[in-house]
């Protein structure tokens, strides 16, 4: 099977196919039988004998068991290793990983130097698996489960890097027999450049889902907004100034999404580059704007959600604060 995306479903098969053999048609009724017959005395378990199957049985159980073993390719045969610090997200009915970790992008922006070379997506009791090329990485620690585009699936959103071009947002729809490419945004241009994602929403006001992410967060700082378009994710607006996550932190939700202003559309709340300060900017009717702000005593270091138009601030010096989100409606910003 090439590179790309692959579907470990052989393992299954067998496991299936074992539990009939070994669980319920063939095993011995224990009808005229002692205890002894119908138990395996090493493992304890029941036993079985093919010569108590029909024959039809037989016949379906070897079918099963050839096509189990005939559809597996024996280098996705396993399924592959998962990035130590990963995180396992959950939408829809699937689950979502980062597997296959490698040292072949040293930047170590997350704490360390190993990135996944892949993602794993269980879906209906199948292991559906991507793998990228030796080029790239994913500079990541989840897989993020949104529906971008509308369809009522969620398609799968991840930091990809490129080990000479540097970070892009990547997105793929999850199939039922495989994971295929979606869209990506331009890479930063150069190695050892990242993005993070802020989340997935209703940005604009105009009812489309869009993706939110700071790109560079510990240089420029640059807070922009991509919709899905064709096969790219093309930037909408973007302010500059803001950051979303420290230094080889492996916490990547400083930030949190949610309407300040209660004009029915999501911003996002976030610290200023110096963490110095918690803004809130809004991408109402596609335009980046700064629509509060308060300084923080001390270098802001976690935010969450704390109540209803409240976060919780925590700053590196170890004090904590609740800081008051809401703001009164501002007029709608013109292009």
């Amino acid at each position: 099977m090439m590179r790309g995306s692959a579907v470990i479903s052989g393992f299954e098969g067998r496991r299936f196919a074992s539990e009939i053999v070994k669980g319920t048609v063939c095993r011995r009724s224990g009808r005229g039988a002692s205890a002894d017959d119908t138990t395996d005395r090493r493992r304890g378990e029941p036993r079985w004998d093919a010569r108590s199957c029909p024959p039809l049985i037989l016949l379906v159980l070897s079918l099963a068991l050839s096509f189990a073993i005939a559809s597996t390719d024996p280098a996705s045969a396993q399924v592959p290793e998962r990035l130590p610090d990963g995180e396992v997200t959950r939408a829809a009915g699937l689950s979502a990983w980062l597997v296959d970790p490698t040292l072949r992008y040293a930047h170590g922006v997350l704490g360390d130097a190993v990135e996944a070379g892949g993602f794993a997506v269980e879906r209906d009791g199948m292991i559906l698996l991507h793998r990228l090329d030796p080029d790239a990485v994913f500079e990541d620690r989840r897989v993020r489960l949104d529906d971008l585009d509308g369809d009522g699936e969620p398609e799968a959103i991840v930091v990809k890097s490129r080990l000479d071009t540097g970070a892009a947002l990547a997105v793929y729809r999850i199939g039922a027999d495989g994971i295929v490419p979606h869209a990506e945004s331009p890479a930063i241009g150069q190695p050892n450049r990242w993005i993070n994602p802020v989340g997935v929403g209703n940005f604009t006001g105009t009812g489309e889902r869009m993706v939110a992410a700071v790109v560079t967060p510990h240089l420029a700082g640059s807070l922009r907004l991509y919709r899905l378009s064709g096969s790219a994710l093309v930037e909408v607006a973007r302010i500059d100034g803001y950051t979303n996550h420290v230094i080889g932190s492996r916490n990547l939700d400083l930030a949190v999404v949610r309407d300040v202003d209660g004009d029915g559309t999501p911003d996002i709340v976030l610290p200023t580059r110096d963490r110095g300060s918690v803004a809130a900017v809004t991408f109402r009717a596609g335009v980046a704007a700064e629509i509060a702000r308060t300084p923080m005593e001390g270098r802001v270091s976690m935010i969450q959600e704390a109540g209803p138009g409240t976060v919780r601030v925590a700053t590196e010096g170890g004090g904590t604060t609740i800081v008051d989100t809401t703001v009164s409606r501002p007029p709608t910003p013109k292009r």
